[in-house]
């Protein structure tokens, strides 16, 4: 499992964490895809989409770091982390990467 972490600041003096998707971050995921807008699933699957499949789920948290990674970004609530966004890229045949991101839009301090 990769270790990356990165902590911002935001404009309003916040802060939120950029961090390794982890084994134990699947009921986050499912969170964060429950509070997304019809909209946004939509760009993102390229279909209507309000939730996803338990094959779906088990393909986005199954990254090994290497040919398919996976990067959320989370900001504290109540003491713990939720997670408000993420990105990934895959590798679909050598030298070709699929780039996926979605969620909130965060602006950190210059």
């Amino acid at each position: 499992m990769a270790k990356y972490e990165a902590v911002e600041a935001l404009r309003d003096g916040g802060q939120f964490r950029v961090r390794a998707l982890k084994p134990n971050d699947r009921a986050g995921l499912l969170s964060a895809v429950s509070q997304s807008s019809a909209q946004s699933l939509y760009r993102r699957f390229f279909s209507p989409k309000r939730s996803l499949t338990e094959d779906e789920v088990a393909y986005f948290m199954d990254v090994d770091f290497v040919g398919h990674v996976a990067l959320v970004a989370e900001l504290e609530d109540d003491g713990r982390g939720v997670i408000i966004g993420g990105g990934r890229y895959i590798l679909v045949e050598p030298g070709k990467r699929r780039f996926v991101s979605g969620g909130w839009q965060i602006v950190p301090t210059p």
